[in-house]
């Protein structure tokens, strides 16, 4: 027969309702939570399943916040390029409206003020900036202008942004893609009918303007040959009119550079959908490991209740035994 003494006892009892004290507070904390999941003890593979998902979603958060990013500047981008392009429909009209013999040249010069405030709308629109103070258009340059004056002076870098592990977007479009080397008519033509001259010294024969090959340089050609360039210059017609067809070139390579845009934020839109969806995946996942299922926590916290307080009377009469009270 084993027997046992009386501190045996009281340590088994003891320890029996210290076991039951701590799955009592481990129930109450699940409770207070609502995760079945505290520690990595209380479910070692369901903790290791539950990081490898959440570090998964967080690079998957940072890839639509970058889309996010890279939607704001393209959606910008879209929003400059569609007044670009109303602006350059504008010049054409007046273009075309400039060129004709019926307005005298001073009717063309007074309403070619307002081909030179177009020029200068496009040239602040072309140094926009994005709300990281980022010039849009300068490349790799951005955070400096993309235009002094006529002149491009980024670069044709475009800066790109991860969106999926193994896809990469152009979030930044240069001005070297939308804006520059124009497939025009020579804009230095040495023909005396249709060049535009600036004024030379007393002493010397003037000498053809030159044009940056731009879109701006194909306004400021329109705008001097209306008689509103600096130094001012007379009103050629044959210039105006050949204006027409470089304003056309620039407006297309607009346009093309447009709906690159537009592809670009079908891809996104197509991106983020698919990392939303592992979101809700991953949360659904996350959620099935870690959260608490409620009618079997009530029912834990009953059980450890009971045999904590039935350990408690158990402890408490093993302690009052002694030989004294068989005496």
């Amino acid at each position: 027969m084993i027997r046992l003494s009386t501190t045996q006892m009281y340590n088994s009892s003891m320890n029996g309702m210290l076991d039951s004290y701590k799955r009592l507070n481990t129930v109450n904390n699940q409770m207070n939570s609502g995760k079945r999941v505290l520690t990595p003890a209380d479910d070692p593979v369901a903790a290791a399943q539950t990081l490898n998902t959440k570090t998964r979603m967080a690079v998957v958060q940072q890839y639509n916040r970058n889309v996010d990013f890279a939607d704001k500047n393209l959606s910008l981008t879209e929003s400059v390029f569609n007044q670009t392009e109303s602006s350059l429909i504008k010049l054409k009209e007046l273009a075309i409206k400039l060129g004709s013999d019926q307005w005298s040249d001073e009717q063309v010069s007074s309403s070619g003020i307002e081909v030179k405030e177009i020029l200068k709308h496009l040239q602040g629109m072309l140094n926009t900036r994005n709300e990281s103070g980022e010039y849009i258009f300068a490349g790799s340059q951005a955070e400096k202008k993309a235009y002094n004056g006529n002149n491009f002076v980024g670069d044709a870098i475009e800066r790109e942004a991860q969106v999926a592990d193994d896809t990469f977007i152009k979030m930044l479009t240069s001005g070297a893609r939308a804006f520059e080397s124009l497939n025009t008519a020579d804009l230095t033509t040495h023909d005396p009918a249709q060049a535009i001259f600036t004024t030379g010294p007393e002493n010397l024969a003037a000498t053809p303007k030159e044009y940056t090959n731009n879109m701006l340089g194909v306004i400021q050609y329109f705008v001097d040959a209306t008689g509103n360039g600096n130094p001012p210059a007379p009103v050629n017609k044959e210039a105006i009119r050949s204006a027409i067809s470089n304003i056309d070139v620039a407006f297309e390579q607009v346009a093309q550079t447009r709906s690159q845009i537009g592809a670009r934020q079908n891809t996104l839109e197509a991106v983020k959908d698919n990392n939303l969806d592992f979101e809700a995946f991953a949360k659904k996942s996350i959620s099935e490991l870690e959260d608490l299922d409620w009618a079997d926590a009530y029912m834990r916290l009953e059980q450890s209740k009971l045999s904590y307080q039935a350990g408690m009377q158990i402890t408490g009469q093993i302690s009052g035994l002694s030989l004294f009270n068989y005496i």
